[in-house]
């Protein structure tokens, strides 16, 4: 592992490790899908867990609050009158307390996916699921249809027991990467709160102030880099605009062997053409973009001092049958939602690229996302651990275990995105029988400009708009107002955030 000096990491959505890589062949039978024959139970009848996923499903997004969650892996609403009620704090109808957790300690059953995505779409949509809706939770992906994420985790690494760090959504998890906590934050909720009260120390500040150099690469599309938004990027506005660079310049600083120490690169996340894996979101547009990443890697002159790590915030409501484990309680901060931080999230896919790990390395020990930060900081001499989910965490040298490097540089190949957009979640609702509802009428007039606000960039927008006291019913429908709105209330253009 001493021999890699540029790491490059780049931090997907919203997908569990059944989802994309569950019919590995070269894993154990324990970690995986192959062979099994799961039902999942929900009110009107049961799922079938089956590799047959189309690119956007499951249709519609799953659930991926605390309450969403603990649904998914202890089967049942506590209390009762949870279901059909919003996992969001933001929500009026908010889910009470204890948030479906169990009154006493126990195993994850692992079986309560289609009964959370059957609740969660009664309250989103205010009406009962079809049979094909409810389809589309239990459908995973296979090699053939995730190709790209597939051929990297046999060629490489491939980590077969590693959970995210909360069992919760987004921000929360990307915040425990980047600083082993996320001060007891469990939500979305407030999200400028994370870019000015999350003031934590950091892997990018740890960094900084070792003098190691990094950089983060984004789309400018997306008004400001999503990790500056984890870690209080308010209050560092300047460092933010001396390392973030537009996404288009990693492809040139690697073919011309000039990436940083390291290297932070994001997928579009929340505006526009997403390519991020995020159900609805076409995966192979994440394939391409991961595709594009590997090959950039590969190709480089620096190669052979180069590790890349593929990974996942969360799981974002996908099926997984392996139950999270019990976790090292990271800090003294005060949990909401009454949760202890004392387990792990959902099992996501992990995945080491280097020239130093042997083809088919499978990792089945317990890892998690904080180990990125453990294995940094041992690597760049960074001081100590930042919290005790940080010190507990096991680093990543097992998956360098190749004394020199290969010679061999597989290549990968991604399925073709259409190039006329295929039906909107929206649309394939309507095909059902949904009724048209503001929801569906405000969808179709983003279909229609061909712009696309993702829920995080919705999120930000009505988080944004209560910091500043703007009308909620009065925000921009598109991706183009969306960046103007943000652009005009928090920075000329955006170009303050980049």
């Amino acid at each position: 592992m001493e021999r890699i000096k540029q790491w490059v990491v780049v931090m997907f959505e919203n997908r569990s490790f059944d989802s994309l890589l569950g019919h590995l062949p070269h894993i154990d039978a324990a970690d995986g899908l192959r062979g099994r024959e799961i039902e999942l139970a929900y009110p009107g009848g049961t799922v079938p867990v089956l590799p047959t996923a189309a690119p956007h499903e499951p249709l519609p997004d799953p659930g991926e609050g605390f309450g969403n969650v603990n649904v998914q892996l202890f089967g049942a609403y506590e209390p009762a009158s949870n279901l059909g009620r919003a996992a969001y704090p933001l929500f009026p109808d908010f889910m009470e307390a204890p948030f479906n957790a169990p009154a006493e300690p126990r195993a994850p059953g692992m079986d309560g996916f289609a009964l959370d995505f059957y609740g969660n779409f009664r309250w989103e949509k205010e009406r009962e699921p079809t049979a094909e809706e409810m389809l589309t939770i239990g459908r995973v992906f296979e090699p053939r249809t995730a190709p790209v994420i597939n051929t990297l985790a046999q060629e490489y690494a491939v980590f077969t027991r590693w959970f995210c760090e909360a069992p919760t959504c987004t921000f929360p998890n990307r915040s425990f990467y980047h600083g082993a906590t996320s001060l007891g934050k469990l939500d979305n909720e407030a999200i400028l709160n994370y870019a000015w009260d999350q003031e934590m120390p950091n892997l990018f500040e740890l960094l900084a102030d070792k003098g190691v150099p990094w950089r983060v690469y984004y789309d400018h599309s997306q008004v400001v880099a999503d990790c500056a938004i984890n870690v209080a990027g308010l209050r560092h506005i300047e460092m933010w605009k001396t390392h973030s660079v537009d996404r288009e310049q990693f492809f040139t600083d690697a073919a011309a062997g000039t990436l940083p120490a390291y290297s932070w690169v994001e997928p579009k996340l929340m505006f526009g053409e997403l390519d991020d894996y995020h159900p609805p979101t076409d995966i192979r547009a994440g394939e391409q973009l991961l595709a594009r990443i590997y090959d950039a890697v590969r190709q480089s002159p620096q190669w052979e001092s180069t590790a890349l790590l593929v990974l996942f915030d969360e799981h974002g409501g996908c099926y997984d049958h392996v139950p999270p484990p019990a976790a090292p309680i990271p800090d003294d901060s005060p949990g909401e939602q009454g949760f202890a931080f004392d387990r792990f999230g959902v099992r996501v896919p992990a995945i080491v690229v280097s020239p130093y790990t042997q083809r088919g390395t499978v990792i089945s020990d317990t890892f998690h996302t904080t180990s990125v930060l453990r294995t940094l900081r041992d690597r760049f001499d960074l001081g100590p651990a930042l919290t005790r989910r940080d010190a507990a965490a096991p680093s990543l040298e097992v998956a360098f275990n190749q004394a020199e490097p290969r010679i061999d540089r597989p290549t990968v190949e991604a399925l073709a995105v259409p190039t006329q957009p295929p039906p909107t979640p929206e649309e394939k609702r309507e095909a059902f029988g949904d009724a048209p509802d503001a929801g569906l009428l405000l969808a179709k007039r983003k279909e229609h400009a061909r712009e696309y606000v993702s829920q995080l960039g919705e999120a930000t927008l009505r988080n944004a708009a209560r910091l500043v006291d703007h009308d909620l019913d009065d925000l921009p429908a598109t991706a183009s107002g969306a960046r103007g709105w943000l652009g005009r209330h928090f920075g000329a253009g955006g170009s303050r955030a980049s």
